[in-house]
């Protein structure tokens, strides 16, 4: 009996099978492997710590989803690559089917009884860069973790004393003897955080975001960290006395960022000013007002 269809007779059927036939064939549609480096250290690390890496590929997928890649901690610092496949099957008939990568890496630290104690989330827009060399994404500062112990030593002991400054919205911890004081503002929420010598200004909203853009290494110092359960960048000057050191959130509710820094900060001061970055929490209403900014004075009248 003669078939119904025949690729030889049918061009069109032709074209389907051998579509088809490619998409059958890995040799005929082979994506490259990549992959994301992953470094960094934990602060007062237990043995038989570990950190598990799940990549992030669509905002839709919840956090913790995703395959997840075991790293050992050794001496306290972690080291890796993560591989992923970069096919994807949106890109059917002549599209594509090498483009997919992942949006953002999730890290998380867990004790030996499976126990996370911390976790931080890195943007691959914004804190890795393309390795082309070595096929893959590398970071552009290393990750502290943070584990089950405080460092014992006056600095950190002196802390006990220190008190509450509520901002609304955000509150640290700062010494006796510091203030808070709201500022005028346009956009966002605007206040500052002094004693000491020191200021401590924040922009807070929507149109904090893109704050410490021109801090880059090695100038400064940067790091990632997870404070009050958010991801923060946090940026300090290798040479004391100049620049800015700030901490940076990108992501809180909403569209909402925290962007807190001091400016021109002696090596004692810059200490202080890491220490209360760390003390960061959020949860709280906003001020029933914002202070505008002063009208424009006058023009001269000729």
């Amino acid at each position: 009996m003669k078939p119904l269809f025949s690729a030889h007779s049918n061009p069109l059927v032709g074209s389907l099978f051998a579509v088809s036939l490619c998409l059958a064939n890995p040799l005929w549609a082979k994506c490259p492997t990549y992959s994301v480096e992953i470094r960094g250290k934990v602060e007062c690390f237990e043995p038989d710590a570990k950190v598990l890496v799940t990549l992030i590929f669509s905002d839709h997928q919840p956090g913790a989803s995703g395959e997840d890649t075991a790293i050992a901690v050794h001496d306290g610092t972690f080291s890796d690559r993560v591989a992923f496949d970069t096919y994807s099957s949106a890109g059917f008939f002549g599209g594509d089917k090498c483009y997919r990568r992942p949006k953002r890496v999730l890290i998380r630290l867990f004790g030996a009884d499976g126990v996370e104690k911390d976790r931080t989330s890195l943007e691959i827009k914004s804190d890795f860069f393309y390795d082309p060399e070595r096929g893959g994404f590398a970071p552009k500062s290393d990750v502290t973790m943070h584990g089950w112990c405080q460092p014992q030593t006056s600095s950190i002991s002196s802390q006990n004393s220190w008190r509450k400054l509520d901002a609304g919205p955000f509150s640290i911890l700062a010494p006796s003897g510091w203030e808070f004081h709201q500022l005028p503002g346009v956009d966002s929420y605007v206040g500052e955080f002094v004693g000491e010598g020191v200021a401590l200004t924040f922009d807070f909203g929507e149109y904090a975001r893109g704050c410490l853009e021109d801090t880059k290494q090695p100038v400064y110092v940067i790091a990632h960290e997870s404070i009050g359960g958010y991801a923060a960048k946090i940026v300090s000057p290798r040479t004391p006395g100049h620049a800015i050191t700030g901490v940076y959130f990108r992501k809180l509710v909403g569209r909402d960022a925290l962007c807190l820094w001091g400016k021109d900060l002696t090596a004692v001061q810059q200490e202080l000013a890491l220490k209360i970055f760390e003390t960061i929490r959020f949860g709280g209403p906003m001020p029933r007002y914002v202070i505008p900014p002063p009208p424009p004075p006058p023009k001269n009248v000729q």
